[in-house]
């Protein structure tokens, strides 16, 4: 701010003050003063911080009986609280502020006869000036319109004697909003008046160039070269300032002249670098004026009233500066150049910056700051994923400055290009490697940890990649890569289908990242939280997070996959017609963007949809539309897509329908034999059910038995294959065997049971662990384990599943160890099979298994006598919502668990309560009955032996009618409850209940 204007501000500060310190006022106004005092001592001292805050104290004390008591002049508090949140630049904070002074505390008939004694002599100096810096707060928060309107409202309404301003930086911003605002004719206008009058107004160099650089930037953005051109034309000579001043706009000229060509504005970027002086030519003008400099004692006005004024010590420093330069060898173009890759990238224009950072390299090789250029160069060839250059560069880093602090750094970025590219597999190739040298934690660590995991991610090795991106997560909490791992993390779990943690975490992603404009995974942070609800049967919040991706992101590239997981939950909501409608979408979309792989999944769902045989408990109409998806999906997509034996499965329905039973019999067929030849491949399993359900609807088990023996296309050494179709003809031979047992068929019953015996015994003795699918050997284990009087052999199968990183059936094997090591004597395995149970309630996709898990970890802790654990455990069993299943059990353990730590209180209400809320389940009741009423008789106050007896009596009771209903256990539990009643009716201390006995 100028001195005037610091003359007239303290002036107005006198004059407020006076008129704050009436005769009458001073009671009520001390604080008044005080803020004014010292918001004045804190503006002078520039600490605009502490000003700010008195001014803000002040007005949110006053400003509601500010006019009564003060009239317009409270006006000066809102100006100068205004002028400090400028210096802070709260832009939206001042222009409030200003927008307060101006409306609040207008003059209109200050001093008039009649007014109140507040506004009488009270005047608002600042209230016009509040127009004008409104207008500069809008400026810095770029709310271009608002600053116009009112910067032509402070023009019209100020007082040419009072509202004096700096004209010059007035219409430098006022062309400014007009640039911003792509209005070139009304940018050059005020711009040119700036300039025409830059001596007299007078308008800073500085200034000017800024100007000139907005108008650049709008013709560039507009396309309207020739405007730039006429602005040329005429004021070329008040653009190319002397070279001892211009020197210092070669950055800002440079990125100019870099934005026009990328603009393909060629004229325009020959022009720019034609105003750029040379460093010679530069430092001889500093010199000739430096030679004719006299001396002035007096200090220069801020802002200058000439642009002819010059400080000799500016241009000493310059001309050093210059002359270091030109001694080091290193002419200016090259720090130009430099300057210019440093503005390309500043304001977002990397590719730019590699160029410039590449012709450094090409032409100035021989650069004192070669290094840094070149290590720059490898930098942005990295971010904008020129894969090959950045190991051409990186490579010739190294070999150049092997010593450079930069070398770990460019290990790094060439790691990251290769990332950024999707090589995937040469990152793990590159970082597997890397990582055990790197220091950690460190950035060079943070990047290869990073990397390494997201490639995992993306090359779906899911169980490897999930170690290093908790690892990465846990280390690294600033990471600018943060997001991205966070995101891998829940992502990378849902893969998994570890639906609970997975839905954890990726809303614990969408909260913290919640903003589209900075978190590129949002799209796909929902669409797998989406597929988690879905997972997990919450059909309503899945289609609550899709309809987001759908309504907020169209154009994202997961919307395709998005439509067809809203048709998978609108179809299980037996939401025919929609869920038709989304596959559909899904399809077209997908052909557009020629995705092939989701083309293929939604001809599966529609034939899946379509040729269902019932549709809920209705035959299903549509059966024959099927067809059409189904010949789609062989003609275009039969011999790549993943869901070739899904389709083969859900088509057999509709082909049998229409006639084509034995082309889909025969397609099923070829299916089964070629994915057999693939280890591991997803969907053969289900088709071989599926294959096999056909099969018996012609032909008997036995036939299906020799076909399975000898099934074509499938040798006998494909065992994982050959082990499948083992369980296929097993599940067969134990459905026949239910049913001859429902039937009361003896004989067809032990034939069939024989048959399942035989079977198992080929597939353990024929079969290697190794061999076999997750399925397979579950299957098998759980023979063994239910079967047989050799369960632990069961163990080898289980332990193989959890071993390995297919996922499926893990959490059953997980419930077979449990259930083996659960009933061991050995406390080791006992721990061993709660932390399996663990494993299954923190992870498992549905909350019946978690369910399942909770209960069998108390019931082991049980076992084990660990009570504290019991009675903790059991706690959160059965204050889950929704865990029922096991309540009655649970309720009992957990009795007993206090019973057993001697909280004899706790116990008695643990035991009332569960015989109580479970009367009709013997099992359960009469042995919780049995110990309350010893509890009871035990503790012996009062009326206990009364109590202990009547509540024992009236048990049996009630009871005593469901004896037909009770087995035998339950009936000598029942027993000994009756015996305990009649040994407390037999004491001399109770008084038997004698019955009225009915008429």
């Amino acid at each position: 701010m100028i001195q005037l204007t610091k003359n007239r501000i303290l002036c107005g500060l006198v004059a407020l003050c006076a008129s704050f310190c009436l005769p009458g006022e001073s009671l009520a106004q001390g604080g008044v003063d005080t803020a004014w005092s010292n918001s004045l001592t804190a503006m002078k001292a520039k600490k605009w911080a502490e000003a700010h805050a008195i001014l803000a104290k002040a007005v949110a004390t006053y400003d509601a009986r500010a006019k009564t008591l003060f009239g317009p002049k409270f006006g000066w508090f809102w100006y100068h609280k205004g002028y400090c949140e400028l210096k802070l630049r709260q832009w939206e904070a001042a222009m409030e502020s200003f927008k307060m002074c101006y409306t609040k505390y207008p003059n209109k008939n200050a001093g008039g006869a009649g007014l109140d004694a507040a506004t009488a002599g009270s005047f608002n100096f600042y209230h016009k000036k509040a127009l004008l810096k409104w207008g500069d707060a809008a400026i810095g928060a770029q709310e271009w319109e608002v600053a116009i309107k009112m910067y032509k409202k402070f023009l019209q309404e100020r007082d040419p004697k009072k509202d004096g301003f700096q004209r010059g930086a007035f219409y430098v911003n006022m062309s400014k909003a007009h640039f911003k605002l792509f209005q070139v004719p009304g940018g050059i206008e005020n711009l040119e008046i700036a300039i025409d009058n830059k001596e007299t107004f007078p308008t800073p160099d500085e200034g000017i160039m800024v100007g000139f650089q907005d108008l650049v930037e709008a013709v560039i953005e507009k396309q309207n070269e020739q405007a730039l051109m006429d602005f040329l034309d005429k004021h070329r000579s008040d653009i190319r300032l002397e070279p001892f001043k211009m020197h210092r706009f070669v950055p800002v000229l440079m990125k100019l002249a870099a934005d026009a060509l990328t603009a393909e504005m060629e004229r325009s970027a020959f022009e720019l670098y034609a105003l750029v002086p040379s460093t010679k030519a530069s430092i001889d003008d500093i010199k000739a004026r430096l030679a004719q400099v006299g001396t002035f004692e007096n200090p220069f006005q801020d802002p200058p009233k000439s642009n002819r004024q010059i400080e000799k010590k500016v241009m000493e420093e310059d001309l050093e500066e210059l002359n270091k330069q030109w001694r080091s060898g290193n002419p200016h173009e090259v720090i130009a150049t430099a300057a210019t890759a440093y503005i390309h990238e500043q304001y977002g224009n990397v590719r730019g910056a590699f160029a410039a950072y590449e012709q450094l390299e090409l032409y100035y090789n021989k650069a004192t700051k070669r290094e840094e250029y070149l290590y720059n160069l490898v930098r942005t060839s990295a971010i904008i994923g020129e894969v090959l250059v950045t190991e051409k560069y990186g490579s010739l880093f190294l070999k150049t400055f092997p010593d450079s602090k930069h070398v770990e750094s460019v290990r790094s970025m060439m790691l990251t290009s290769l990332f950024m590219e999707g090589e995937y597999e040469k990152c793990i190739e590159v970082a597997t490697v890397m990582l055990p040298k790197l220091a950690s934690p460190s950035k060079q660590h943070d990047i290869c940890l990073h990397v390494l995991g997201g490639s995992y991610y993306y090359t779906a090795q899911y169980d490897i990649a999930r170690k290093y991106l908790d690892e990465h997560v846990e280390m690294y909490e600033k990471s600018q890569f943060r997001m991205a791992s966070l995101y891998f993390q829940g992502s990378n779990l849902s893969r998994l289908q570890y639906w609970g943690k997975a839905a954890e975490l990726l809303d614990a992603f969408l909260s913290k990242y919640p903003d589209p404009g900075k978190n590129i995974y949002l799209p796909f942070a929902l669409y797998d939280r989406a597929n988690c609800h879905f997972a997990e049967d919450e059909l309503d919040p899945a289609l609550v997070k899709i309809n987001r991706l759908e309504s907020e992101f169209p154009n994202s590239d997961i919307m395709d996959m998005a439509f067809n997981l809203k048709g998978n939950v609108l179809q299980t909501q037996e939401e025919w017609d929609p869920a038709e409608t989304y596959y559909k979408k899904a399809m077209e979309l997908a052909k557009r963007r020629e995705n092939t792989i989701v083309v293929g999944e939604s001809l599966f769902y529609l034939v899946g949809l379509l040729g269902q045989e019932k549709r809920g408990k209705e035959e299903n109409p549509r059966v024959k539309d099927a067809v059409p998806y189904y010949d789609e999906f062989w003609k275009d997509h039969g011999s790549a897509s993943p869901y070739k034996a899904q389709t083969a499965v859900a088509g057999v329905h509709p082909l049998t329908v229409v006639g084509r039973e034995d082309e889909a019999l025969e397609r099923l067929q070829g299916v089964i034999a070629e994915l057999a030849s693939v280890a591991g491949a997803f969907g053969l399993e289900e088709a071989i059910n599926s294959y096999t359900r056909a099969y018996l609807k012609n032909n008997s088990e036995d036939q299906l038995k020799e076909h399975y023996y000898n099934f074509p296309g499938i040798d006998a050494g494909n065992k994982e294959a050959q082990a499948l179709l083992r369980i296929a003809l097993i599940t067969v031979f134990e459905e026949k065997g239910k049913k001859a047992d429902k039937e009361e068929n003896a004989n067809d019953k032990r034939l069939a049971d024989a048959m399942v015996k035989v079977l198992f015994a080929d597939l353990k003795d024929e079969f290697q662990p190794a061999q076999l699918t997750n399925y397979v050997l579950v299957r098998l284990g759980d023979y063994l384990r239910e079967m047989t009087s050799s369960p632990r052999a069961a163990l080898t199968y289980y332990t193989e599943v959890v071993s390995r990183e297919d996922q499926s059936y893990r959490f059953n094997a997980n419930f077979g160890l449990a259930d083996i090591l659960g009933d061991s004597q050995s406390a080791t395995e006992k721990q061993k099979a709660v932390e399996s149970l663990e494993h299954v309630y923190k992870n498992a996709p549905q909350k019946k298994q978690q369910e399942r898990a909770l209960y069998r970890i108390v019931s082991i802790l049980a076992a084990k006598k660990d009570w504290g654990d019991v009675t903790t455990r059991a706690k959160e069993y059965l204050t889950s919502e929704g865990y029922r299943r096991y309540a009655a059990e649970v309720s009992l353990m957990l009795a007993e668990s206090y019973d057993n730590r001697s909280l004899k209180e706790d116990a008695i209400a643990a035991y009332n309560n569960t015989w109580a809320s479970y009367t009709g389940m013997i099992r359960i009741s009469a042995p919780a009955m049995k110990r309350v009423m010893e509890l009871v008789w035990a503790r012996n106050k009062g009326s206990d032996h009364q109590q202990a007896y009547e509540i024992g009596y009236k048990f049996c009771k009630s009871t005593v009618r469901l004896q037909s209903q009770m087995k035998d256990e339950e009936k000598a539990m029942w027993e000994e409850v009756r015996e305990l009643v009649q040994e407390y009716e037999d004491h001399s201390s109770t008084e038997k209940i004698v019955e009225e006995k009915k008429k």
